[in-house]
C-alpha cells in the first residue's frame, strides 16, 4: 500500500479494504468516519463504500455506534445503525 502524502496520510475506503487484505487481518473496524461532516460528499458515503467494497472480497466488518464498546475476541453484531440517522 503506497499513501499519498498529498492526502495527508488518508486513504479512501477501497484501500482500506486492500490494505486489510494486504495484512491478512481478520476483521476491519473502520474509523475516522460519521463523526465530522467535512466532506464533499454524504456523511455516509464512506461507510456505504466500504460495505460494499467489504461484501464483495468477504471482508468482516465491524461497526459498532459511535462510542460503542466490542471485544474483537467476541462475536459482534453490526447493524446498519447510520441508516437511522438523519
Amino acid at each position: 500500500l503506497i499513501i499519498d502524502i498529498e492526502t495527508n496520510g488518508a486513504i479512501d475506503p477501497e484501500e482500506a479494504i486492500q490494505a486489510h487484505l494486504d495484512v491478512r487481518a481478520k476483521v476491519l473496524l473502520p474509523v475516522h468516519w460519521a463523526t465530522f461532516n467535512l466532506g464533499l460528499h454524504d456523511w455516509d458515503e464512506p461507510i456505504k463504500r466500504t460495505l460494499k467494497t467489504a461484501q464483495d472480497h468477504k471482508v468482516e466488518l465491524v461497526t459498532p455506534r459511535l462510542g460503542e464498546l466490542f471485544d474483537l475476541g467476541q462475536a459482534f453484531q453490526s447493524s446498519a445503525w447510520w441508516e437511522q440517522v438523519k
